[in-house]
């Protein structure tokens, strides 16, 4: 009986140092495991868990259970706890405040931020929460999207008439419109033979998806005008992140600022790489005149910018004013 005693009291020692069951978060990503923000994710797993000390465990979810829509969705009635988006989120929950991936309007991404910060962030959360039960926790820095060509393209001019492919955002093909050019909305499956066989002519994209889609064998020029400055949106769950200690909020927040921060350099390592071998597999690189294609685009983006909040409006039109 002694010895059943102390082989109970010391199990109940083993079991006191040991949580019952750690708590689950599950992070759903539409982006492929390749792909730098999946790489953000693993990073974010691995920090969550070492911080709360296993006291979380963290499962990834990928293209498996749906795409960029479904996931948001889901993570807005938490059947995920956290989310990863592109612009989605800010046109489904945000409209009024969607203005950081105007193409044109900022020459950095840092100016493209601001839109997330000060007060205004604060009215952009209180949207996502209210439309979409959903609380932006990390932004994470995109390439800036760049125009590709059979003929270098220097201005404005060079662009008029033309077939150029985008996708389908409506303040995009306002603005491209307005410029010039004639925006095709062909999916991006489609868009490497849409090119080879003159369907369109341009397109513009990230370095990363043009090196990754071999448009350099259809398109003989990158010409940089950056003019989209864009981000991902890590979202989570209202109702999970109300119910966490303050102790693991701060763990759970720090983790997702210190993964960001590692994915931003990460991203632009990666621009300047695909850069170089995009320039080794024969695209020439052209430094257009971006200014006199803000200049043609004014008067789009400045109808655009009547249909954001004031504060929003006012911060886009200081851009071009």
């Amino acid at each position: 009986m002694k010895s059943t005693a102390i082989a109970a009291l010391l199990a109940g020692v083993a079991f006191a140092g040991t949580p019952l069951m750690a708590e689950e978060i599950s992070i759903a990503l539409h982006v492929d495991p390749g792909h730098e923000m999946f790489q953000v994710g693993e990073r974010l797993k691995e920090k969550i868990e070492d911080e709360t000390d296993g006291r979380y465990t963290v499962t990834l979810l990928g293209t498996e259970v749906g795409g960029e829509r479904d996931h948001l969705e889901g993570a807005s009635i938490g059947e995920y706890t956290i989310a990863l988006g592109g612009s989605m989120p800010m046109t489904l929950y945000a409209p009024e405040y969607a203005a950081a991936d105007l193409p044109f309007v900022y020459s950095s991404s840092d100016q493209a931020r601001q839109v997330y910060e000060g007060d205004i962030g604060g009215f952009i959360n209180e949207a996502l929460v209210a439309n979409g039960n959903l609380r932006l926790v990390g932004l994470s820095m995109r390439s800036p999207r760049n125009l590709t060509s059979r003929e270098p393209v220097q201005g404005p001019d060079d662009v008029q008439g033309v077939r150029l492919r985008l996708p389908e955002i409506e303040p995009w093909v306002e603005i491209w419109s307005e410029i010039g050019a004639l925006p095709s909305p062909i999916a991006w499956p489609e868009v490497y033979t849409s090119l080879q066989t003159g369907v369109i002519d341009m397109q513009e994209n990230p370095v990363s998806l043009i090196y990754n889609g071999r448009l350099y064998e259809v398109q003989n020029y990158l010409n940089r005008t950056q003019h989209v400055h864009s981000f991902f949106h890590w979202l989570i769950n209202e109702e999970f992140y109300a119910g966490l200690s303050d102790e693991d909020r701060t763990l759970i927040q720090g983790a997702i600022d210190e993964a960001v921060g590692w994915g931003d350099e990460l991203v632009r390592e990666n621009e300047e790489k695909i850069l170089a071998t995009l320039k080794e597999e024969g695209m020439e690189v052209v430094e257009p005149d971006v200014a006199a294609f803000r200049e043609k685009a004014i008067p789009a983006i400045r109808r655009v910018a009547e249909g954001f909040a004031p504060e929003v409006r006012d911060y886009v039109l200081s851009h071009i004013d």
